[in-house]
C-alpha cells in the first residue's frame, strides 16, 4: 500500500513535493486514482492524524461523496473533533475548519452528490460562532439553497456574548454580505443588527454590499 507520503506529497507524475497543495486543489484527474487509498489512509487508525485529516481534505476537494458525511460528523464535533488543532496556520491556531470549508468549495461541481455536499456545509454553518472559518466558509457557503443556514449562523453570532478567540462578528459580516446575494432583505435586517452590535470600519467594509457605507454609517448611524 502506498505510504501517506507517497498519496499526499508526490504529484500525479510521482515527483516529491514539499506542500500538499498540488495534490489537493489542482484538480488533476489523475490524482483520482488515488481514492480508494486515501480511503484506506483515512480509517487507518496507526496513521498520524494530520495525514489521515489531509486525506479527507483531499476526498472532499475532489468530490468523492462518501467523505461528505466525515465532514458532517467533524463539524458537529467541532472542538472536540479528535482532528481539531492537526492542522494549523503559523501562530494563528487551528486552520482545521477553514481548509474543510475551502475544501467543500473545491467539490462544487465536481461532485455527484450536491445534496450531501450541502448538507456537509450545513453543518459547518451550524459552528460559525464557535469556530474560526476566516473567509473560506462565506466562500463555499455562497448558495441559495443554504440562505437559512447563513441566516441562522449570523443569528447565532449575534445571541453570544462571550469572548471567542477569533473575530466572530467579522465572521458572522462575511456570512452575511454572502446572504445578501440569495435573500437581502433577511441580510440587510441582521446586517443592521451586526453594525449596531460593532460599528468597526472592518464590519461595515464587508457589509457595504448589503448596507451601504453611507456618510451617516461614517458618524455612527446605521439606521439611514
Amino acid at each position: 500500500m502506498p505510504t501517506a507520503r507517497d498519496l499526499l506529497f508526490r504529484d500525479a507524475d510521482g515527483e516529491p513535493l514539499s506542500e500538499p497543495d498540488e495534490v489537493l486543489y489542482s484538480g488533476d484527474p489523475r490524482y483520482l486514482a488515488r481514492v480508494a487509498d486515501l480511503r484506506a489512509l483515512l480509517t487507518d487508525e496507526s496513521a498520524e492524524g494530520y495525514h489521515r485529516f489531509l486525506a479527507v481534505l483531499a476526498l472532499t476537494a475532489w468530490g468523492h461523496a462518501p467523505v461528505y458525511p466525515v465532514v458532517a460528523a467533524i463539524a458537529r464535533a467541532g472542538r472536540g473533533s479528535p482532528w481539531y488543532g492537526k492542522f494549523r496556520a503559523g501562530t494563528g491556531g487551528d486552520y482545521s475548519f477553514p481548509e474543510l470549508a475551502g475544501a467543500l468549495a473545491e467539490g462544487r461541481g465536481r461532485t455527484d452528490d450536491e445534496p450531501a455536499r450541502l448538507t456537509a456545509l450545513r453543518e459547518l454553518l451550524a459552528r460559525a460562532d464557535e469556530v474560526r472559518f476566516d473567509w473560506q466558509l462565506a466562500h463555499a457557503a455562497d448558495e441559495p439553497e443554504l440562505a437559512d443556514a447563513l441566516a441562522g449562523a449570523v443569528r447565532r453570532c449575534l445571541d453570544r456574548a462571550d469572548e471567542p478567540d477569533f473575530d466572530r462578528l467579522l465572521q458572522a459580516a462575511d456570512l452575511c454580505a454572502v446572504l445578501g446575494r440569495h435573500d437581502r432583505p433577511r441580510a440587510e435586517a441582521l446586517a443592521r443588527e451586526l453594525l449596531a452590535r460593532d460599528p468597526r470600519t472592518t464590519i461595515r467594509t464587508h457589509l457595504c454590499q448589503v448596507v451601504p457605507f453611507t456618510p451617516e454609517a461614517r458618524q455612527g448611524r446605521v439606521d439611514a
